[in-house]
């Protein structure tokens, strides 16, 4: 699939709203269906329309061209630079919803672990009763972190408002 100018890789680069929505749909249709799709977006120049047939023959899913230079996505490992202050202080409550499932236990680890964090509220809808938690407040408490587990379903509007008002004052909402 060919775009001309649905993806930025330049600050300041135009993007053309109508054409960028086909990457993200082409973008889903190629992790269901690896290696079925390629998708190159071109700048509109002869030497990046040139250059399309090539792109297309690397293997690589997905490109953009620009003056005729064929540009592709990649992560990067980078270094940190010094450690900086905790972004939510240690003061507050930090909220993390689907906390006592799998990727909020990852998460609720990274926050006390990596960031400080001091004050936890687990949220999920079977609340302790969910499968591991016990281990899960024991691990993160013995990491120096202050642990509550309610049950709540945070699709419901006046239970989700509830729990947040009930949250202590000196323990305030940072972050969620």
């Amino acid at each position: 699939v060919v775009t001309r100018s649905a993806v930025a890789v330049d600050d300041g680069d135009q993007v053309d709203v109508s054409a960028a929505p086909v990457w993200g749909l082409v973008r889903a249709a190629e992790a269901e269906n690896p290696g079925r799709f390629v998708l190159v977006d071109v700048d509109g120049s002869q030497e990046s329309w040139a250059a399309v047939g090539s792109v297309v023959a690397s293997g690589e899913p997905e490109s953009a061209v620009r003056d005729g230079r064929v540009l592709v996505p990649r992560l990067n490992r980078v270094r940190g630079s010094e450690r900086r202050e905790p972004v939510f202080g240690s003061d507050g409550t930090v909220l993390v919803t689907g906390g006592t499932g799998g990727l909020g236990a990852l998460v609720a680890r990274h926050l006390v672990a990596e960031h400080g964090v001091r004050n936890l509220l687990l949220v999920s809808r079977r609340g302790l009763e969910a499968p591991g938690t016990a281990e899960l407040v024991a691990e993160l408490s013995e990491l120096g972190a202050a642990v509550d587990v309610a049950a709540c379903d945070v699709a419901d509007r006046d239970a989700l408002a509830a729990l947040i008002g009930s949250i202590p004052g000196e323990r305030a909402l940072r972050g969620v």
